[in-house]
């Protein structure tokens, strides 16, 4: 089952309100595609770091939104949705360059 919450504007602002909690991210695009799937035992401090990210990165070019889940067992959720996510559309996430 995918993430179900909300999309929200991948900004400072907005991930500045997120908790500093273990749990699975998604990154999209304008239309809402996933760019990239990711996890850590720090979700708004990851997060920070992606938006962050300096020049040309596939994340930085690519990631508009972003929706999140707090869970304690965060790997392997994460491999749960990168697992469905290939299924559904055929590949990887166009920034996950390798399987978590």
């Amino acid at each position: 089952m995918p993430i179900t919450s909300q999309w929200w504007t991948f900004s400072d602002g907005m991930i500045s309100s997120d908790r500093e909690e273990a749990g699975v991210y998604e990154l999209g695009n304008d239309s809402g595609t996933v760019v990239y799937i990711g996890s850590s035992n720090a979700l708004r401090r990851r997060l920070k770091e992606h938006l962050d990210e300096s020049g040309t990165t596939c994340i930085k070019k690519n990631t508009k939104k972003y929706r999140l889940e707090y869970v304690s067992k965060y790997k392997e959720r994460e491999r749960e949705l990168y697992d469905e996510h290939v299924r559904i559309n055929g590949k990887p996430p166009i920034c996950n360059d390798m399987r978590p």
